[in-house]
């Protein structure tokens, strides 16, 4: 019975960062603004799944509108991940008033997609 309790914390805290994340992209799709990032390290992460697959994630700089360096990274499917090398350009989108929140330009599109069909 005292497992509950962990599990319970657990789960709550899953879902928190799910709707906190789903906020930034819902942030990001309605006035985020375009930059240029370049790709500085490929990698994969987290325990191997069932299928021996990990997560692969892109690692990437870019300069936001207030002119510092951000360093971010995001997890992608496989065709992203086969599409960019180390040291190539990526388009992403940044909030204006922090831009250290910011997503692939792809993805921040399927955000705008989703919010499109809402209206």
């Amino acid at each position: 019975m005292t497992w509950i309790v962990p599990v319970l914390l657990l789960v709550a805290a899953f879902v928190g960062f799910g709707v906190w994340r789903g906020r930034q992209f819902g942030e990001l799709a309605r006035r985020g603004t375009p930059v240029t990032g370049r790709i500085v390290r490929k990698f994969r992460a987290g325990n191997a799944d069932i299928s021996g697959s990990r997560s692969r994630r892109l690692s990437f700089t870019y300069t936001g509108p207030d002119g510092r360096e951000y360093r971010r990274a995001a997890s992608v499917n496989i065709g992203k991940w086969a599409e960019y090398e180390e040291g190539s350009e990526i388009a992403l989108i940044c909030l204006p008033d922090n831009p250290g929140v910011s997503a692939p330009a792809w993805l921040v599109d399927l955000a705008r997609e989703a919010l499109a069909k809402r209206k």
